[in-house]
């Protein structure tokens, strides 16, 4: 009972030690009382450095004696004063001698702490900050905002989805998804937050930003199905399906029109986002009939056509007719989208026979290739047509010429050397 006694009293003196001045801390160690030495602890932290207080703070939660509602305050405690410390550690230029002023700050102009914690893009303890102090509801949609924008950039759509789902108001959550969407980001966050907002916030759009945001999440898929490299040229148009469409026909990109138009016709299947699958039917015929330069009415004469039979239609005219379309031709035509094999003429035809210079301007394998002064007409000695340089590159024997190897067309070559 004396050393009990003895105990408390030691512990007194200890207590009254611990309460003096900025060393105080060192004093709380040797009480032997865990539930009066958690409690001196929360009521000194502001008196002592923050190094000293996680230390001391640590120390208590790790003894068994203390209970677990005392514990819990002194978890919290921690959890603050470690929020402190990160702020501190971020800042470029110390703005506050300690955490006691850094607190203070927090109060008196959390606008100037949040700035130094999003300038360093720290945005997780931003997050861990807006937990300690209540943030104007702008301020918080503007810092989660950012925050999604930046795990977006950075590809890493399962944090960027967690942030979403960790934001208990779904008001603020489709704010800051509306508002990262219009800030246009790149076609892998769009696509996201299109996907996002159509799944959870249906319901709460207008029929006309529904429409807009589906269009996007449509457009975006139909990027995703075009080559990498050339993606960024058509990313303008994402929330204008029809308009990439339009792009692509001008541009002749019948491989890649014929599987974003396939890709339409699937995303549009029961949906109704502003404009129909006979849009886009309207469409590729308003560019058969300019293609083929006589009407083409799409329910009269189309008789069960397929969209690629008359995208195939278009650009056999284009190629055929040399038809350009608003002037706007990309010369990137697909040369084996009719890969219907050449067979030359029996016998190869006289000199005179041969098709004459003033009769084409293309040449007349690839069809795209335009004679010019520097880039001249070649005729193939086995089938007479005037061909580019490009599109004879070979020699062979030729009956009835004088050449032991005269100059061919590549498709005569290919003909008659098969394997």
């Amino acid at each position: 009972q004396d050393m009990e006694e003895l105990v408390n009293v030691k512990d007194a003196v200890l207590s009254c030690a611990t309460t003096e001045g900025k060393d105080g801390w060192q004093y709380l160690f040797p009480v032997k009382n865990a539930t009066l030495r958690s409690r001196l602890a929360l009521r000194c932290l502001d008196k002592w450095p923050l190094d000293a207080c996680l230390e001391i703070l640590a120390y208590c939660i790790s003894d068994l004696g203390v209970t677990d509602e005392l514990k819990a305050s002194l978890q919290s405690r921690k959890k603050e004063l470690q929020v402190y410390q990160k702020i501190l550690n971020v800042q470029t230029e110390p703005l506050w001698n300690d955490w006691q002023d850094l607190k203070k700050a927090c109060t008196d102009d959390p606008q100037a702490v949040m700035n130094i914690i999003l300038k360093a893009k720290d945005y997780e303890l931003c997050e861990e900050w807006g937990h300690l102090y209540p943030v104007p509801r702008e301020d918080l949609i503007n810092l989660h905002r950012e925050h999604l924008l930046h795990l977006l950039e950075v590809g890493d759509m399962e944090k960027a989805l967690q942030l979403l789902q960790r934001i208990e108001d779904p008001g603020i959550c489709l704010a800051i998804s509306e508002q990262s969407l219009d800030q246009h980001p790149n076609l892998a966050a769009s696509h996201f937050l299109a996907d996002y907002l159509t799944a959870h916030f249906y319901a709460n759009l207008t029929t006309a930003r529904r429409n807009e945001i589906q269009a996007l999440y449509m457009g975006s898929k139909v990027l995703l199905t075009l080559p990498e490299l050339s993606r960024v040229n058509y990313f303008h148009l994402s929330s204008r399906p029809l308009l990439m469409l339009e792009q692509l026909l001008m541009n002749m990109k019948v491989d890649w029109v014929a599987v974003a138009v396939q890709t339409l016709h699937q995303l549009l299947a029961g949906q109704e986002i502003g404009f129909t699958v006979e849009d886009i039917d309207n469409l590729l015929s308003k560019y058969a009939e300019k293609a083929l330069n006589f009407p083409f009415a799409l329910k009269e004469k189309r008789s069960g056509m397929s969209t690629l039979g008359i995208l195939k239609i278009i650009f056999y005219a284009i190629s055929l007719f040399d038809i350009d379309i608003l002037g706007l031709r990309d010369r990137s035509l697909p040369q084996n989208l009719f890969p219907q094999e050449f067979v030359p003429p029996e016998k190869p035809p006289p000199k005179q026979q041969w098709i004459p210079d003033d009769t084409e301007t293309i040449c007349m394998v690839c069809k795209t290739e335009r004679f010019t002064m520097f880039n001249r007409r070649h005729h193939c000695r086995r089938c007479g047509r005037l061909v580019c340089s490009s599109c004879s590159t070979k020699k062979m024997a030729v009956e009835a010429c004088r050449e032991n190897l005269s100059r061919v067309c590549d498709q005569c070559y290919s003909y008659y050397n098969r394997e």
